[in-house]
């Protein structure tokens, strides 16, 4: 019996231990009394019967358990209505008639996959819902098995997919190379190619490195394989690990269970997504994050086609909105910006809190829901190497002092894997200072991807296909007073939605004044900076509510100290060669003057030297 089919009479076995826990239950039970009923009749084995990887104190069963149920409401079997179980007659006629594990749960799958058939999309509505897709996601995110595509339609133009699947195994060629032995490093796989291929070029060389790597090293028993022939799509289980044959064409193999070899179903019936899986040029590449539609529609018996949760961030709360001052409508609309297109730049003059609005989002919205952030500043050395992947030299001790190149993998990388080795949190990059590198030459092919997410891309040097996983956001800042740097093109316009943060407009205006009253001090500050920023008179050079959000303001001295050496220099800069007497125009005296407002309240000595520098926003933000 393979491993998959293990599975299906696992799954039966658990679903008839919740039916016959519910028999005598007419009028139903809670879910928890269920689920502890029918691990009494059936216990959990030893793989079930610990913690979900990464998720400490979530136990496994009482989620398989779940999970093992979600075809049996679709058959008509089971009902769940808040938080109450009961079987239906249908579900104990099936109950009696089914005694096979096995063939219960057959039924029930196929029921389901009739059911599915008939739904334009499978949305989890109901609290109920919720928990067993939250149960779904648990179970295949756990799921070690992983999905690969090897080619062999077209192997040195001769198509050796008959003898595949008449004979039960995948293969790959390279015969000039030898014997590889399964296990071996990337580093002697190279060292192989480079004997057998000298006159390859470098990329071709790294190419043939990594199909090797992967088809000997890292396909395992139990995982999917699929290959295509033209239009025609074949899905199998790996049964078995690399043999060397030396035979031309089929020189390594490994042994392979064809599922569908003879009746292949087409791929236009994939999503596009998983189309686009099978269109790179890698003779072997992975599709895992396609694996349930391929098992799916390749006829498994362990394949349940359940709806992936498309991973969006919470609803900002009004507390939230209260302690960062701004509108909750406001803080909707940026959420709907991200959860919609991904990616979202904040976006206007110093001062305005881009940075800190980016950091405090996140912590409300991605750490309270298990995900993670990071900060990465872009600058004008920034590179494509630093972003995303890159050679580092290192002194190769092995080989006598020699220098040698890692592929090191840069924060957006990083990031990306980490989303998705964890598929139900969000996990957000933030880039400061977006516009101040090269962004063609940051992003490169991943300019792309921003716009197609879930599509593969070859990258630069590892040369294997890449994509970014949907549970991973982007949020960029741009400062538009910075005449050094050029704005975004129209290419990056096109892949972000924008958010202005400016001074003299909503929301940021009156956020001082609302700060000033929040911690009792003085609203003069607030007249000044509206005064400033209107004698400026130009909304990108308009200085941002944060330079001024420090108790300091609170006296003469802090007030006239932040406008003398945080304010005034920024307008030097911004009129330099103008011939303009800059303090004049825009030093306190001149503005209170043209304002009628009067100098702050100066506390006496004791008040002072109790005055915190606890400025809420990043003035360079």
């Amino acid at each position: 019996m393979s491993f998959m089919a293990d599975k299906a009479r696992r799954r039966g076995e658990i679903q008839r231990s919740i039916f016959e826990a519910l028999l005598e239950e007419s009028e139903g039970m809670p879910v928890g009394e269920v689920l502890a009923r029918a691990e009494e009749i059936l216990p959990a084995n030893p793989s079930e019967d610990q913690d979900y990887e990464g998720k400490p104190g979530v136990r496994r069963y009482p989620k398989v358990q779940r999970f093992a149920t979600i075809a049996t409401v679709k058959a008509g079997w089971l009902t769940k209505d808040n938080g109450t179980w009961r079987l239906t007659a249908a579900g104990r006629e099936a109950f009696e008639r089914l005694p096979d594990p096995t063939a219960f749960e057959k039924e029930a799958r196929l029921r389901y996959q009739e059911w599915r058939a008939q739904q334009p999309s499978a949305q989890f509505d109901s609290a109920d819902d919720a928990e067993d897709a939250e149960a779904a996601q648990l179970e295949k995110s756990d799921e070690k098995r992983r999905a690969w595509l090897v080619r062999g339609a077209n192997v040195d133009g001769v198509n050796v997919l008959r003898q595949w699947f008449d004979d039960g195994f995948c293969s790959v060629g390279w015969t000039e190379l030898g014997d590889i032995p399964a296990g071996v490093k990337r580093a002697d796989i190279a060292e192989a190619v480079q004997r057998g291929y000298p006159d390859a070029s470098v990329g071709t060389r790294r190419v043939m490195v990594g199909n090797l790597h992967r088809f000997l090293n890292e396909i395992s028993v139990d995982d999917l394989v699929v290959t295509v022939d033209g239009a025609d799509v074949v899905v199998g289980e790996i049964l078995g690990d690399a043999i060397y044959t030396g035979e031309p064409l089929v020189t390594r193999r490994r042994p392979v269970s064809w599922i569908n070899a003879d009746s292949p179903f087409v791929r236009s019936r994939l999503s596009s997504d998983a189309a686009d899986g099978l269109r790179g040029q890698l003779t072997v590449s992975e599709l895992t994050s396609h694996l349930d539609e391929f098992a799916t529609l390749g006829g498994f018996e362990d394949a349940v086609d359940l709806p992936a949760l498309d991973v969006a961030l919470d609803a900002p709360t009004q507390a939230l909105a209260d302690s960062l001052l701004l509108p909750l409508d406001w803080l909707h609309d940026t959420v709907d910006l991200l959860n919609e297109k991904r990616q979202v730049v904040l976006y206007g003059p110093p001062g305005t809190g881009k940075t800190y609005l980016a950091m405090e989002l996140c912590k409300s919205l991605v750490e309270s829901a298990g995900g993670e952030y990071e900060v990465v500043q872009f600058h004008p050395s920034y590179s494509y190497e630093d972003f995303f992947e890159g050679l580092r030299p290192r002194l190769d001790k092995d080989s006598g002092g020699s220098i040698a190149f890692d592929l090191i993998p840069g924060p957006l990388r990083r990031m990306a894997q980490r989303a998705a080795d964890d598929p139900r949190s969000p996990f957000v990059l933030i880039i400061d200072e977006i516009n101040r590198a090269n962004l063609a030459k940051v992003f490169g092919e991943l300019y792309f991807l921003l716009e197609y997410r879930g599509t593969s891309v070859a990258l630069q040097y590892s040369e294997e296909p890449f994509s970014l996983p949907r549970n991973l956001f982007i949020i960029g800042t741009m400062n538009t007073a910075d005449r050094s740097i050029a704005l975004v093109d129209a290419a990056m316009r096109r892949r972000f939605y924008f958010q202005r943060l400016f001074p003299t407009e909503q929301p940021i205006k009156g956020i001082l004044g609302a700060w000033l009253d929040r911690k009792g001090l003085p609203n003069e500050p607030a007249v000044l900076l509206e005064a400033l920023n209107n004698a400026i008179g130009d909304p990108d050079f308009a200085i941002g509510p944060s330079y001024l959000m420090t108790t300091r303001v609170g006296h003469e001295a802090g007030l006239e100290r932040i406008w003398r050496t945080a304010i005034l220099p920024l307008l030097e800069e911004h009129f330099f060669g103008e011939g303009r007497d800059i303090n004049a125009e825009f030093g306190l005296a001149g503005l209170r003057r043209r304002t009628a407002a009067h100098p702050a309240e100066v506390p006496s000595e004791s008040e002072e030297a109790d005055i915190p520098p606890d400025a809420q926003l990043d003035p360079e933000a």
